[in-house]
């Protein structure tokens, strides 16, 4: 009996003690689910947090899709000052002929450009597009090399025509001429000119002395041409006395250049009678012109020889005679 109720104690003890242990187990399983608890609220709590900024960024997308000043984004359209008024853009005037800039303001010396063949072609072009813009342009013939361009109180007495879009100003006959151009843009006029372009297809011509003929030393022969530029006399610069040049001779020969400003040319070449040799022994020793008379016998000096007016060529070193009396050219 006395061990029976000794295990029975123990046995109590054991069970108590068991139920003593496993208390503080409960109570810590207890404290983990409630520090489980607590921490999903701090989780719950920090989402929370989250949806409260969401409004701030639902108004931080509405103002990027807004204008953050209506009356700057009006702005964009309008002018910045409605009372500044609009800035006058002066329309720029090109005048060119075979690719070279001609453009030139009113007035002042004219320069002038010489061309020897007709059909120089000269363009306009202006620099602003404007459709109220109106582009004429006016042909003068200049009959004073030395006077001054047009003025533009003299644009009026101009005879204007109105420039299409690819039309080119043609110059057809000879002549001096300054092209004018006036754009119209509103009320306003602007103005510009070229340069003076002299059209010359005309050959100097040379007067007094002809192609081929025989004149003396000293023959005096004329040249005209407008625009004359120079006169050579074989080959050397040759200046005029009373309008007059003289003929010099090269040996027995003469040529004669007259060139003008624009390129034209003429040439001239003549055969020189210099003075009289008489040779009392009839022998031809030198160049010149020589008095013979017919019948009598003449010797002709070593070297190759040839008479004016006789395409042969005469070995030298040989009598000769002539057939008429007369004065006869011979050139070594």
């Amino acid at each position: 009996m006395s061990m029976y109720r000794n295990w029975k104690s123990a046995a109590a003890l054991g069970l108590a003690l068991l139920l003593g242990c496993m208390m503080p187990m409960s109570t810590m399983l207890a404290a983990e689910d409630d520090a489980g608890t607590e921490v999903c609220s701090d989780a719950d709590a920090g989402m929370t947090g989250g949806d409260e900024s969401a409004p701030e960024n639902e108004n931080t997308a509405d103002v990027e899709n807004e204008p953050e000043d209506e009356d700057a984004a009006d702005g964009e359209n309008k002018p910045e000052d409605e009372n500044v008024p609009d800035v006058e853009t002066t329309p720029e005037i090109f005048i060119t002929r075979d690719g070279k800039e001609s453009t030139c303001s009113l007035g002042g010396k004219i320069t002038f450009e010489y061309i020897r063949n007709w059909g120089p072609q000269v363009e306009v072009t202006v620099s602003q597009s404007d459709h109220n813009m109106s582009v004429f342009w006016a042909k003068d013939k200049v009959t004073d090399m030395e006077a001054e361009a047009k003025t533009e109180e003299q644009m009026s007495s101009l005879r204007w025509y109105e420039k299409e879009p690819s039309e080119t100003i043609l110059l057809a006959q000879d002549g001096s001429y300054v092209i004018y151009v006036k754009v119209t843009s509103g009320e306003k006029n602007y103005y510009a000119r070229s340069n003076g372009i002299v059209v010359d297809t005309q050959k100097p011509v040379i007067k007094g002395v002809e192609e081929g003929k025989t004149y003396p030393e000293g023959t005096a022969f004329q040249v005209e041409d407008a625009n004359l530029d120079r006169v050579l006399v074989n080959e050397q610069p040759a200046v005029p006395e009373g309008g007059n040049y003289k003929v010099a001779a090269n040996g027995t020969s003469c040529v004669i250049r007259a060139i003008d400003k624009a390129g034209n040319e003429t040439a001239c070449s003549i055969t020189v009678l210099t003075e009289e040799k008489p040779e009392t022994d009839h022998v031809i020793s030198q160049s010149g012109v020589y008095a013979l008379k017919a019948g009598e016998k003449y010797h002709l000096a070593q070297g190759q020889w040839k008479v004016d007016g006789d395409k042969s060529v005469y070995q030298g070193g040989n009598d000769f005679y002539v057939s008429a009396d007369g004065n006869y050219s011979f050139a070594k």
